[in-house]
């Protein structure tokens, strides 16, 4: 099993590391885009599609990154004064009340989005350039799976704080 973890969180962890040139390449896109409409009064179509689907991508595919180094959002005022038991166990709750549905529908919505616009061809509407869908929406059902498999990595190791009052890294392996 811990293997497996250890795969989940270094997949997580490499793709987490590679966003950092998509965000250099979000920022150039809109440098350009802001050049080209203000400097030269000529806008482009294609730019604001590319930025927008670039930041789609980045924040998707960062969704398991920032769960495997326990970046997400909380509300610290209580969380934090607990001791480390006490969390894995409020971790444990809330992902099968809160994770658990929420990326479960998510992913069921996203799956069907991603299959429906590559049987269908589907375009975007946006711009008179209409753009195929199918590429974005996979990625981001990507996404969703590397979160959904970074969510189930956490929630195992949690609920091994839980029962044993230890984390998983400090049992011996057999």
């Amino acid at each position: 099993m811990r293997t497996i973890l250890r795969t989940i969180d270094s997949i997580n962890e490499w793709v987490g590391r590679r966003l950092k040139w998509l965000v250099l390449f979000i920022v150039l896109v809109v440098c350009s885009e802001v050049v080209m409409r203000y400097v030269f009064n000529s806008p482009t179509s294609q730019l604001p599609v590319i930025q927008t689907w670039s930041g789609t991508a980045l924040y998707s595919l960062a969704f398991g990154y920032v769960l495997l180094h326990k970046s997400h959002v909380r509300v610290d005022v209580i969380y934090a004064r607990l001791s480390t038991r006490v969390k894995a166990i409020v971790d444990v709750i809330l992902w099968f009340v809160f994770f658990l549905p929420s990326i479960g529908f998510l992913g069921y919505a996203g799956y069907n989005w991603m299959i429906h616009a590559w049987r269908a061809g589907e375009r975007s509407q946006i711009t008179y350039w209409y753009p195929p869908m199918a590429p974005i929406r996979t990625i981001v059902f990507i996404g969703l799976v590397l979160f959904l498999l970074q969510g189930v990595a956490t929630v195992y190791r949690d609920l091994h704080m839980a029962i044993k009052n230890r984390p998983l890294e400090e049992e011996k392996t057999l």
